[in-house]
C-alpha cells in the first residue's frame, strides 16, 4: 500500500485496516461508494488536473473518526452467506460504482 496511488475497500472496515497497516494511506484510501459519492459532489476530473490532485480534493473534509463503525451510506453490503440474489445485487452495485468512478476520473468529451 505504500506505493499505491489509490486504495479502495468495499466497507469502512477495509479502509480502517489499510490505514492501520499503512497510516500514510489515509489520504488515498476510500470505500468505493464513498469515493464515488464524494467524486459526484466534486464533478468529473478536469483534463488539466492529475488524478492524484482530484483524489486529494475528494479527501478534503474527511475525519478519521468518520471511519469508525459501519456506514450504510458508504459500505457495499456484504452478500456472504446470503442468497444468490444478494451476490447478484452486490455485483450490479459494484459494477455501477466502478463505471461511475471511471467516468469521474477519466471523463470523455
Amino acid at each position: 500500500m505504500q506505493s499505491a496511488d489509490l486504495v479502495l475497500g468495499m466497507e469502512q472496515a477495509h479502509v480502517r485496516y489499510s490505514v492501520l497497516l499503512e497510516p500514510e494511506a489515509w489520504f488515498r484510501s476510500f470505500t468505493l461508494k464513498e469515493l464515488v459519492r464524494r467524486g459526484s459532489e466534486l464533478g468529473p476530473r478536469p483534463p488539466v488536473e492529475s488524478p492524484g490532485a482530484w483524489l486529494a480534493r475528494a479527501h478534503e473534509g474527511r475525519d478519521r473518526p468518520d471511519m469508525l463503525g459501519d456506514s450504510p451510506l458508504d459500505d457495499v453490503a456484504d452478500p456472504y452467506g446470503g442468497p444468490s440474489s444478494a451476490y447478484e445485487a452486490a455485483l450490479t452495485e459494484i459494477g455501477d460504482l466502478v463505471d461511475r468512478l471511471v467516468s469521474l476520473l477519466w471523463p470523455t468529451g
